[in-house]
């Protein structure tokens, strides 16, 4: 089992961090509470045993090593930060005080393409260059996030956010099978019966009646612009349900 430490210093002439071996989850503290950090110790459990790696401990461990070293103490809102490398879970955390915007403008990668087979995308890997471009071109480009279309041209997600469309009374998110990651707040939502996995391509949102972003940091973010598509509301209500949804502990 993977041993929990607050020492987040390596070295890196020996860590596995230098062929990016290893996993992340970032959780979102209100209160001194993480965000359903049962579910993301799920996620990195998997990809533990995909990469071959030790096991997390179990929630009532870390929740317990939390509280004894106070990590999360007296953080209003913030970011709980996981790392799984050297057989060590490093846990730091630290105060979030930017808010969401009220909305955004969100566009399709014109550099990143995610090939849908590789089974990494269904983990938070430490090779995470691919997202840091996508972040990197959405700003170039001035948008809050792009979306990385596959091999196929259907879509996935962004560098930071899961994608959801709302079309015909029905909330859509790209398929996990064309290689978007099982998000945290993708997980909630479509378990909670408000979205559901589908192939979508770029020219599909043209129909969208709303279109919005979440993580598990974020909650939701609406989007107001779609590149190449014209506006859309970001008071409709399937966005407020799910808003409210990811909003709960």
């Amino acid at each position: 089992m993977l041993e929990l430490s607050l020492e987040t210093k390596l070295d890196v002439a020996t860590s596995s961090l230098r062929h990016g071996t290893g996993l992340f989850e970032t959780l979102r503290v209100e209160n001194g509470s993480p965000w359903r950090l049962d579910l993301h110790l799920a996620r990195m459990a998997s990809g533990c045993a995909y990469l071959g790696l030790e096991a997390p401990p179990e929630v009532e461990e870390v929740l317990d090593f939390l509280d004894y070293h106070g990590v999360v103490a007296g953080l209003e809102f913030g970011i709980l930060r996981l790392l799984a490398v050297d057989g060590r879970l490093l846990l730091f955390a630290e105060a979030l005080p930017a808010q969401n915007p009220d909305s955004v403008s969100l566009g399709c990668s014109l550099e990143t393409v995610r090939f849908s087979g590789n089974p990494l995308n269904r983990f938070k890997t430490l090779s995470y260059l691919e997202n840091v471009q996508l972040v990197r071109e959405a700003r170039v480009r001035g948008h809050f996030e792009v979306i990385a279309p596959n091999e196929k041209g259907y879509l996935t997600d962004g560098g930071r956010t899961t994608l959801f469309a709302v079309m015909e009374g029905r909330t859509l998110t790209p398929a996990i099978t064309e290689g978007a990651l099982p998000g945290i707040a993708r997980r909630v939502l479509i378990e909670a019966g408000l979205a559901s996995e589908v192939s979508l391509r770029w020219e599909d949102l043209a129909q969208a009646e709303a279109v919005y972003l979440a993580n598990a940091l974020r909650g939701v973010v609406p989007v107001g612009g779609l590149e190449g598509h014209g506006t859309r509301p970001i008071d409709h209500p399937a966005i407020k349900r799910a808003a409210g949804l990811l909003q709960e502990k």
